[in-house]
């Protein structure tokens, strides 16, 4: 898997998106992160299309990351959410399909994102260790040539490692300097188990970027700030999937493997971490696989 991927997270304009695949592919991005819940996956699958017939690459030189929504939890319909997807993207298999979230919700609710705090529309009978196994199923399937998970917590990854055959590859998680997720990143590696990391950026937080220390360092540099973010996770041995609808955006995220932030460097990026999470869907607490409430995220 490339350190470096393309994120697709809320990019759903056609021409945009199709453009800055392509863009990206030009660059020389060959990893691109997409979901079933993101409804972007057919737009991608017409620039891959393109992409293909016109000789500009091939399906084997790419890596396409995909996720299993939470409606689709149960053991059977794992296999579903994964034909969805490839039959959206256009594709025959998928490099890397992710458990999206380890929560589960009912199927049949008429739309791919229910209200999650009505207690109706959560599945109290569904575990990690169930969808797993579907997991496991399509990846003997050879629908997928690896399988992981995303926002999964330690004790969640246990019981997998515990309980069902296959490892997960890959744990997919919230990472930047205010959410350093070093316990969770340690476990992982011990388990020889990937580190994702979406929102590498922050979401782009104006406070983040305004951070005395990182503007320091990415002068010393003659780099950016995002650029400085990215390279901390590079350092960490961690995948990035840094997000843009902007060309010049997508330039200057791949321009990261030219220069080392020093171990001093490191350190006071670490430093700023505050455990603020961008994405905690406090919204579905009440459900029994919510991976935010034990302390070792």
């Amino acid at each position: 898997m490339p350190q470096i991927g393309m994120g697709t997270f809320q990019m759903t304009d056609r021409p945009v998106l199709e453009q800055r695949i392509k863009d990206a592919i030009n660059i020389g991005y060959r990893s691109i992160d997409t979901a079933y819940v993101y409804q972007n996956e057919r737009l991608i699958g017409n620039a891959l299309k393109e992409l293909f017939s016109e000789n500009i690459t091939k399906r084997e030189d790419l890596f396409i990351t995909s996720k299993v929504w939470s409606n689709f939890h149960k053991r059977n319909s794992v296999m579903n959410a994964v034909k969805l997807s490839l039959n959206n993207l256009g594709l025959n298999y998928l490099d890397l399909v992710l458990v999206h979230w380890p929560m589960a919700y009912r199927e049949g609710t008429g739309t791919t994102r229910p209200n999650y705090t009505m207690d109706s529309n959560i599945d109290t009978d569904t575990t990690v260790v169930e969808t797993w196994r579907g997991m496991e199923d399509i990846y003997k399937k050879g629908l997928a040539r690896s399988i992981g998970l995303s926002n999964f917590n330690s004790e969640q990854i246990t019981r997998i490692l515990r309980e069902t055959q296959l490892k997960p590859t890959v744990n997919q998680i919230e990472i930047h300097p205010y959410l350093s997720q070093e316990k969770l990143v340690n476990f992982c590696k011990s388990n020889n188990i990937a580190i994702t990391a979406y929102s590498p950026l922050g979401r782009a937080d104006t406070e983040l970027f305004n951070e005395t220390v990182l503007n320091d360092i990415a002068i010393n540099h003659n780099k950016t700030v995002p650029q400085v973010l990215l390279r901390w996770l590079i350092q960490r041995d961690i995948i990035i999937i840094p997000k843009t609808t902007k060309q010049e955006r997508l330039i200057e995220n791949f321009n990261v493997f030219d220069f080392q932030l020093t171990d001093d460097e490191m350190k006071a990026i670490f430093k700023l971490n505050k455990n603020k999470r961008i994405f905690a869907k406090s919204e579905s607490s009440n459900n029994r696989e919510y991976p935010f409430n034990i302390e070792f995220k």
